[in-house]
This record gives structure tokens, sequence and C-alpha cells, in this order.
């Protein structure tokens, strides 16, 4: 049980710092210099403020200098790091292989938010993020075929439905498709789907692409239905990738395996 609680402050911990991240990775800023300030009034934040979940809750979601609101984005990202660093001790243990999954998430939490705000994956995370799966996949999995088949299945799936969604944007039947150049999806998805294969291997991207293929059509039909997304208006794929990745890290094999021994039973 204690093991459970160090995992959860550890992860509300690191969620702040991947606020950090989300807002300063892409706009080319340091993250160690200037300190944690309100993005509005560029006021420093004081330590006692810099609490994570506990100081928006007693701020109310407002800066304490200008009084303008805090987005809810950081504490949705320090609550969801918490749990989902309590949920892969749950899963894996006090192993190396924790490590890995905790660097994993990690990663897949800041692109998502990130892709959310500026609908952008950049390179800078996606591709050092590539090679630390493939030298987790070597040295902890002792598998590094694995994590580069892995990493090639998931690039060649995104390449090959880019290349796809460009021939039909080309076609003259893009308008009786009803479809628009500012829908699909962008360059950077193809390097996090690498970055996924690579961290979980063949069958956790199998079950990654899959699950975020649905995902993105079922959330994308359900937004327009509601009136909260019209034609034209594009959809961020990188969250759907990393929820993908999360499934495919958690249940993946074991997924894999009841689907493939259903199959040849029959």
């Amino acid at each position: 049980m204690v093991y459970y609680w160090l995992l959860g402050l550890l992860g509300l911990v690191f969620g702040s710092f991947f606020n950090v991240c989300i807002h300063r990775i892409p706009r080319g800023q340091s993250l160690l210099f200037p300190g944690s300030h309100c993005p509005r009034c560029g006021k420093p934040i004081r330590f006692y403020d810099n609490i994570p979940v506990l100081s928006w809750f007693i701020l109310r979601g407002r800066c304490r200098d200008c009084g303008r609101p805090i987005s809810v984005r950081y504490l949705v990202v320090e609550l969801l790091s918490g749990l989902l660093f309590v949920a892969a001790y749950w899963r894996f243990g006090m192993t190396w292989y924790l490590l890995k999954a905790l660097v994993f998430i990690s990663l897949l939490i800041v692109l998502a938010f990130i892709d959310l705000d500026l609908q952008i994956l950049p390179f800078q995370i996606t591709f050092p993020g590539l090679g630390l799966g493939l030298v987790a996949s070597f040295f902890l999995d002792r598998n590094f075929f694995e994590g580069l088949v892995g990493a090639v299945s998931g690039a060649t799936f995104i390449g090959l439905a880019w290349a796809l969604w460009r021939f039909v944007l080309a076609s003259p039947f893009r308008r009786h498709l009803g479809v628009n150049q500012k829908e699909g999806m962008g360059v950077g998805d193809l390097p996090m789907a690498a970055m996924i294969g690579a961290f979980v291997g063949v069958r956790g991207i199998a079950v990654a692409l899959f699950a975020s293929v649905v995902l993105g059509v079922v959330i994308g039909l359900g937004a327009r239905a509601l009136g909260r997304s019209s034609r034209g208006q594009p959809i961020p794929y990188g969250p759907f990738l990393a929820i993908g990745g999360l499934i495919g890290l958690f249940f993946g094999h074991e997924l894999v395996g009841w689907y493939l021994r259903t199959m040849f039973r029959y």
C-alpha cells in the first residue's frame, strides 16, 4: 500500500512538470528558466501555490495576483499522471518494466495534451521517445527485434493511412465523399506511432492502432452529431493514439492472445 501512495505522489509531482513541458516545449522555451509563472500576467508562482492539485482548489482555479482563470488542464494532467503512475505499479509491480512504463506514460501525456492545445506533435519529443523505446526493448525486454518491428509497424500503418488520405484529397471525388483539406492525420502522428510501437512491441501496437481508429471514428462522429464539431474542423489524432498506446501497454499482449485463441478455436 505504501508503494501505491508513493507512486501516486510521484505522479502528481511529475504531472506538475508535464504541464510545464506542455506549455513550453512547442513554444521553444526553456523548461528551467524562468521559474513557474502565471502565463497571463507573468507573475512568479509562490512555492506554496505550486502544490499539485491542492493549490488549484485552494486558489479556486485562479491566479493569486491577477485573478484570471487557471486552465483546468493543469488539474487534469496532474490527476491523470497520479492515477496512471499508480495503475502502472498495479500492473507491473516494482520491476524494471515499471520504469519503462512510467517513461512511456509520461511521453504520451505530454504529447496528447500538446496536440489537444496546438494540434502538433513535436519531433523533439517523438524522436527521442522512439529512441528510448528501442533502448528499453534492448536492455529491459531483451528483445530489440520486437521493439524495432513494433516501431516499423506503427510508422507503416500511419504512413499508408496518410498516403491514402492524400490520394482521396487529390481525387476528383473529394467533394462527393464530403472530406475537407483540413481534416485527417498530420505528419507528427507517424513518429508518435513508431514511438508507441517501440515501447509496446508488435502485439501492443496492433491493439493501440485498432483502439485509436475506433475511438477516433466514434468520438469524431459523436462530436459532429452533438454539434461540438463541424465539417472541416480538424480533430487531433494524437490523443487517440495516446489512449490506444495506454491500452496496448496495459492489455495489449492479453487482448491479442485472447483474440488468437478465439480465432483458432473456430
